[in-house]
């Protein structure tokens, strides 16, 4: 059975025997016009190049570049020469297809310190993927935001791919970020939360009221459960892991359909990530702070 992706809110893929493909025009509005013609030159140039690239690492699947000048709002031969740059400086690349691009991890790159840990956290993730048979995130801490470094896919037919390696949300989307604020202190927690009230609600109406109460049950628990914000009908488990004083927080996460995490279902998912980095050698506290 072939596995393509589909498009789902928020850009978020859903793998499963449907298949179905991004097609645009690539037409702009006389305001991209404008908005290009007085950007023109160096900083104009730089100012575009970020925007592609935010846009990117914004959203959780490969995308074409006709869909990419729609979304910023640029004309696609801009688009295509901003991104063969992104791409020869390795802030970008390509998927699969060679046709559709996303933003690239730079701390994931060989040798590096994070290179290393995805390293010894791949066994782990592998291993959970197949005792569940879903999808398995590990994600860090960047500032007020998450990015995903690494993703394992389970067997089930259906598989919620909602973080695309090297995306990145703010934190407190999903059940990585609500594991990695319950392992902060309280006036992080509130800096954090205060700088992404706004984006919040861009992903399922999301307010800072929630965050706080899904942090609440996180610590309480000792890992977040998240479900039916960003996409309707999933949900997802987070622990919060981490390494030494010169690693963020990182966090582990399992993404299913609802009616695949039950609330047993939940603490049997908690336990087998607990048992699997324990066994590892990953130390974490029950509130969620890892050591």
């Amino acid at each position: 059975m072939e596995r393509t992706t589909s498009r789902c809110a928020r850009n978020y893929n859903v793998w499963q025997t449907d298949k179905n493909t991004d097609a645009g025009s690539g037409r702009r509005g006389d305001d991209a016009v404008t908005r290009e013609s007085e950007a023109a030159g160096g900083p104009g140039a730089l100012r575009r190049g970020l925007r592609i690239l935010l846009h990117l690492q914004r959203s959780t699947r490969p995308l074409g570049p006709a869909e990419i000048a729609r979304a910023v709002e640029m004309t696609r031969p801009t688009v295509y020469r901003l991104l063969d740059i992104l791409e020869g400086e390795g802030f970008v690349r390509r998927d699969e297809s060679g046709k559709a691009f996303l933003a690239s991890a730079p701390e994931v790159d060989v040798g590096s310190e994070w290179a290393l840990f995805i390293r010894r956290m791949k066994p782990i993730m592998e291993r959970i993927a197949v005792q569940t048979g879903n999808a398995v995130f590990l994600s860090r801490r960047d500032h007020r935001s998450l990015i995903c470094l690494h993703r394992e896919i389970g067997s089930h037919p259906v598989q919620i791919l909602s973080l695309q390696i090297g995306g990145r949300s703010p934190l407190g989307v999903g059940a990585g970020g609500i594991a990695m604020l319950g392992a902060l202190s309280l006036r992080e927690r509130d800096e954090v939360m205060a700088a992404n009230a706004a984006e919040y609600l861009e992903w399922g109406n999301l307010h800072v009221s929630t965050i706080r109460k899904l942090i609440e049950n996180c610590r309480a628990r000792g890992y977040s459960v998240v479900g039916n914000y960003a996409l309707q009908g999933v949900l997802a488990v987070g622990i919060a892991i981490a390494g030494n004083a010169r690693r963020p927080v990182t966090a582990l996460s399992v993404t299913a359909p609802h009616d695949r995490l039950p609330l047993q279902r939940q603490r049997e998912v908690a336990a087998l990530m607990r048992g699997e980095l324990a066994a590892a050698g990953i130390e974490r506290t029950s509130s969620g702070r890892a050591r």
